[in-house]
């Protein structure tokens, strides 16, 4: 499932109260800053003040979204960094599995408010993979029923959002 949607800071903060009020999805770095491991959010405070929510390009803030009714496990898989390109730098996370919402949340930049985006596998899609990323848990110990059902409360309430 792939969803675009444009959100103005004010969509951005409502999408995200909606999150955390009205669901039990755990917020997670898509992947971490150089030399820092992966930070989970518990409020939507804890991220506007973290990150600049209305400037930068399509993917001015990524997020994934996992919640226990997925039952799959998620990774945080260590990422091994050259420091000759990443200013001295020897790593980082990337949060990783089969079953995660992404949650994409572009900014503005040159007068431009950029797409933001939700969306994940498929069970048939993440099966597609399943053999050649081998770090991920199996496909099949996802709830791919819950998972779709949550991705669609939430493209929902952003589409009543952007019509309203």
């Amino acid at each position: 499932m792939n969803y675009d949607f444009y959100a103005s800071k004010p969509d951005k903060l409502k999408v995200l109260e909606f999150i955390f009020a009205e669901t039990d999805l755990q917020i997670f770095d898509l992947s971490s800053n150089y030399g820092q491991e992966v930070c989970q959010y518990k409020s939507v405070d804890e991220i506007s003040t973290k990150f600049d929510m209305v400037n930068g390009d399509k993917f001015g803030l990524t997020f994934k979204l996992w919640s226990p009714r997925f039952k799959g496990g998620i990774t945080f898989r260590k990422v091994d960094l050259n420091p000759k390109y990443c200013n001295g730098h020897t790593f980082r996370y990337a949060t990783e599995g089969w079953g995660l919402i992404n949650l994409y949340l572009g900014g503005q930049q040159n007068g431009i408010l950029s797409n933001s985006n939700i969306g994940h596998f498929s069970q048939k899609g993440a099966s597609k993979w399943e053999g050649i990323n081998v770090a991920n848990a199996g496909v099949d110990l996802w709830d791919w029923k819950e998972i779709e059902q949550t991705s669609r409360k939430l493209k929902n309430y952003i589409n009543n959002l952007n019509s309203g």
